[in-house]
Parts: C-alpha cells; sequence; structure tokens
C-alpha cells in the first residue's frame, strides 16, 4: 500500500514540473472544531465532539504535502448521577497526504489510519483499520478557502447558487489483524457537497450533504446520508456555524445514528 502511494504522488509531483525555486516551506494549518447535541438522547447518543486539522507542510508549485490529524469523542448522557456527561468512546485518524491543485479543481492521494476505542469500559470492542484513499474534489470546498470567503462588493441580499464538492475513495487493504480489526468495510466513497444557498454581508446560508457508501465484507452496500443546514458567520480568519443536523439514512455499522436522527451544534472553520 504504501508503494502504491508513493508511486501515486510521484504521478502527482512529476506533472507538476520542476524547479528547486518552487519549493516551499509552510506548516500552514486549516481545520475543524464542531460540537453537536442530540434532540433524542440515551447512554451511547448524548453530545459528540470532533477537532480536525489539516497542515500543508511543504509544497512544490501546484503540489502539497500534508499530515491530515483527527480526534472524535462521543459522550453519552448519565441518569441519576451528579455527572451528566459520560464519554463512552473516542474515534482518533491521522495519515499522510499529498494533493495537486489546478485553477478549479485538486486531486489528492492519501495513507490513513482509523482507530475506536471505549472509554472506561470494562470490554474492549476497538475498531482499526488502515486504508488508501483518492480524493478528487474543486478548489473551493477546501478549508484554506471555503471559510475565508470575502463579503460581497454588492449591497443586500445575494442568491449565491454555489456548489462545491468533494469525492474521496477509500481501500481497505491490506488485509489481516496488524491492519484490520472488527469492521466490515472492504470499499467505501465518500461523496461530501455543499451547496450555497445565500449572503448577506458577512452572513450566509448553505447546505452541507455528507454521504458515505459502504462495501462490506458480504459485498452488501450500506449506506449513510446526512445533511446539515447552516447559518454561518464569516470572520477576518474563519468562519462559524450554527446548524441543525439530520442522517435521514444510516444502515452502517460504525456510529449509526439510525435511531439518533436530529442534532443541533456549532462549528468553528479555520
Amino acid at each position: 500500500m504504501r508503494g502504491s502511494l508513493s508511486a501515486i504522488i510521484a504521478v502527482l509531483f512529476i506533472s507538476s514540473g520542476v524547479s528547486a525555486g518552487d519549493f516551499r516551506v509552510l506548516f500552514e494549518g486549516h481545520g475543524d472544531i464542531v460540537s453537536y447535541i442530540y434532540f433524542k438522547q440515551n447512554g451511547d447518543y448524548f453530545i459528540d465532539t470532533e477537532l480536525s486539522a489539516n497542515i500543508e507542510t511543504f509544497a512544490y508549485k501546484r503540489f502539497f504535502f500534508m499530515v491530515d490529524l483527527f480526534k472524535e469523542t462521543h459522550m453519552g448522557r448519565k441518569y441519576r448521577s451528579n455527572m451528566v456527561f459520560d464519554p463512552t468512546r473516542a474515534h482518533w485518524s491521522f495519515g499522510l497526504a499529498g494533493r495537486l491543485e489546478f485553477q478549479k479543481y485538486f486531486m489528492e492521494a492519501q495513507i490513513h489510519h482509523d482507530c475506536f476505542h471505549d472509554i472506561d469500559r470494562w470490554h474492549d470492542n476497538s475498531v482499526y483499520w488502515n486504508s488508501l484513499r483518492l480524493g478528487f474534489g474543486n478548489m473551493k470546498y477546501l478549508s484554506k478557502i471555503k471559510y475565508h470567503q470575502p463579503e460581497p462588493k454588492a449591497d443586500g441580499l445575494i442568491w449565491e447558487n454555489g456548489f462545491d464538492y468533494h469525492l474521496i475513495a477509500s481501500f481497505f487493504a491490506p488485509r489481516g489483524m496488524s491492519f484490520q480489526k472488527h469492521h466490515d468495510y472492504e470499499f467505501t466513497m465518500n461523496t461530501d457537497f455543499q451547496y450555497r444557498l445565500l449572503r448577506y454581508k458577512r452572513i450566509g446560508i448553505d447546505l452541507d450533504s455528507d454521504n458515505l457508501w459502504v462495501l462490506d465484507k458480504e459485498s452488501e452496500l450500506k449506506r449513510r446520508h446526512r445533511l446539515d443546514l447552516n447559518f454561518t458567520i464569516y470572520g477576518d480568519k474563519g468562519a462559524m456555524m450554527i446548524y441543525f443536523r439530520h442522517w435521514p439514512y444510516d444502515n452502517q455499522s460504525i456510529r449509526s445514528r439510525a435511531d439518533h436522527k436530529w442534532a443541533f451544534g456549532i462549528h468553528l472553520g479555520f
């Protein structure tokens, strides 16, 4: 898998041209802080919190080498207790990526490790995987652009009608306990979309659609669909979103929201 990623990155690197004067040391970070509370609550579903960061370390012309980090905490609700919050499970993810940027679009290749671990529980239900990821999207979907939209020059309410997207395919290989544990994913495809509806000065309204398509070990198609209605305030260095979240369908095996379909949250992007 590492050899495959190296070959892909080499192709992207060579296609960007070669000139030592175009090499840059960046260490520029962008990311998200997300927290949401479920309308329907129990011992496993109360508040989820996500922290993610994407660090552009080096660049050569249009090619960027990056480090990705992600941390998610799942909290249930305690009843008949002085402590309402009960962290039950955590998800860690980190990876290395290469991205080739064009004027309107980008291509990327990643190696990612994801793991899920119970917190203060008697039984170990850990899940982890390693995957090779290939992605494609338009530039406005990237955090460094999406959360840094300039204030419109036109006065009054504007119908933006902007559509951005990111598609990423994940291959779970190699197999074996050292690389994959306690999950039924064989192949996944994430199709993520943002539709920017309205804009008034620093305030925007948009829809986010996050869709996961899973081909499991039994060759059955499972899926998860999520829809966010965002009310966004754009600042000088990032954006804040207040949103309503809905999962209309979720029958895949990892943190399914089939019975917990609605949430309300706050999202900071930078």
